[in-house]
């Protein structure tokens, strides 16, 4: 399996090694690209349109592939998968600790148009909410804890389309270094 694991804002790629290496290790081929800008100055949209070069670049424009989003690089893996056709070439979409229905750290003063597209009821999450059939044939799941204090409120993390699971683990940056996390994906993985 191909699966490419996409950073949260002021992260880059190396942020996913250790579930990168995990996913490795049980023999899936892995990539975690930095995303320009790291900190989502400018927007979701740019972020998702390097996403989908680095991913045509690494695996060709065709490989069907798996996406692991962690926070903001689940709103990216979304748009990606939404409103640029990557859909078409992903079979499972897996988002962790993204805020889909948005977050209340977004209204911070920060100058990020990033940022600002993950504030509740944002143009951008109105846009995701409103083409979710695009995902018709994308199996898609959204793994949170509650004890995020960087996605508020934490149910913000909850998707109605998707597979949703809570995970009692302490802190928004701990989800990606959760063996829990990566056990499930791997459940799922094999179900493919």
């Amino acid at each position: 399996m191909k699966i490419v694991l996409v950073h949260g804002i002021f992260n880059t790629g190396h942020v996913m090694h250790w579930m990168k290496r995990q996913l490795e290790l049980a023999g899936h081929e892995c990539f975690a690209p930095t995303l320009a800008s790291f900190d989502g100055r400018l927007g979701i949209e740019h972020a998702a349109k390097d996403l989908q070069e680095q991913i045509n670049q690494a695996f060709g424009f065709a490989d069907e592939v798996v996406i692991i989003g962690f926070s903001m690089g689940g709103i990216v893996g979304r748009y990606y998968l939404q409103c640029l056709d990557g859909a078409r070439r992903v079979s499972q979409f897996f988002s962790l600790s993204a805020p889909h229905a948005g977050s209340w750290w977004a209204y911070l003063p920060y100058p990020s148009k990033g940022i600002k597209q993950l504030r509740p009821k944002s143009e951008l999450l109105l846009k995701l909410a409103a083409t979710e059939n695009t995902l018709d044939n994308v199996q898609v799941y959204s793994y949170r804890t509650p004890m995020d204090f960087s996605i508020v409120p934490s149910s913000s993390s909850i998707w109605a389309r998707a597979e949703n699971k809570s995970f009692f683990i302490i802190l928004h940056l701990s989800v990606i270094f959760s063996r829990k996390i990566v056990a499930e994906i791997s459940a799922n993985l094999a179900t493919e």
